[in-house]
């Protein structure tokens, strides 16, 4: 194992899959940024190192697993407010407020003002949240609205295909009615760039409320737990720790994945908006909560 931290919070990286970093290319170079990352939370305040830890599988790819042990009602992630990003600092950017005086109608307004600071604020290599930006996904490439004309052949036949060109043509729609109104934000960001921030965030935030304010968040470390139901995890911001918590709801055992649950959903909502599916999306019950869309007339 290898230790990271300061000499009050250790944090821990598995050396079997920083190993398993080097051998892809750029591995050490990434699990650098993971080190790095995990340790700027830790130094502003988060606590998880001594019970959780974070595991790469493949390009783009991670896990969060237990480092011991873990009881029912533990508390394995707390992640302070300094270290969230908010939809009220989307709005206090230039282009954010910029938006809110053009009253613009957006198809997806939480998003984007998460969007709007994560794209401008990760131009300042001296952001306190440059070591989160560093190991954010940079493909994105398992999400559909990314897919070449050959990889949509797949879904032939699928209701599918019409959400992600409705998708793609909402995201355009967002972009140049933003910069309309903030043409210098054409010149800072590019069609695709903004493409890639709304998946991110879509698959990524939180609905929270802080201090009585209801509103979404982008949180590092939390956002690393993949899905599965039932759910064995919560979450919340527990304003009286000023932080973003998750909490086991049963007793995991060491190195076991810690999951989180992306809610009750159908597979065609898991791939659009996370880029997987779940090949038996049933729950305890028995209940399938997948749908069949509207029929697809075929043309002659």
């Amino acid at each position: 194992m290898a230790a990271f931290g300061s000499e009050t919070s250790v944090v821990v990286l598995s050396a079997r899959d920083r190993d398993k970093f080097k051998e892809r290319k750029g591995g050490a170079e990434e699990a650098a940024k993971e080190a790095r990352f995990v340790r700027w939370l830790a130094e502003n305040g988060a606590k998880f190192a001594e019970r959780v830890e974070l595991r790469s599988y493949d390009a783009e790819v991670r896990g969060v697993h237990a480092a011991h042990d873990v009881g029912s009602d533990e508390i394995l992630i707390e992640v302070p407010l300094k270290c969230l990003i908010t939809v009220e600092m989307g709005k206090a950017t230039p282009v954010g407020r910029a938006v809110l005086e053009a009253e613009l109608e957006l198809d997806a307004p939480k998003h984007v003002f998460l969007m709007l600071f994560l794209i401008t604020d990760r131009r300042d290599l001296e952001s306190f949240y440059q070591p989160y930006y560093n190991v954010l996904p940079r493909t994105l490439a398992n999400m559909p609205i990314f897919w070449a004309p050959h990889e949509l052949e797949w879904l032939e036949g699928s209701h599918l295909l019409a959400q992600i060109e409705d998708r793609k043509r909402g995201i355009e729609t967002d972009y140049n009615t933003i910069v309309k109104v903030s043409p210098s934000f054409g010149k800072l960001c590019t069609l695709a760039e903004f493409n890639w921030a709304r998946m991110c965030v879509c698959s990524r935030n939180f609905g929270v409320v802080v201090d009585g304010v209801r509103t979404s968040a982008m949180v590092p470390y939390a956002d690393m737990l993949n899905h599965f139901r039932p759910r064995e995890t919560k979450w919340t911001f527990d304003n009286s720790r000023g932080a973003f918590t998750i909490t086991s709801l049963q007793p995991i055992r060491c190195g076991a994945q810690i999951y989180d649950s992306y809610g009750q959903k159908c597979n065609h909502r898991f791939l659009l908006n996370y880029g997987f599916a779940v090949e038996e999306n049933s729950e305890p019950d028995g209940f399938c909560p997948n749908e069949v869309g509207p029929s697809i007339r075929r043309k002659n």
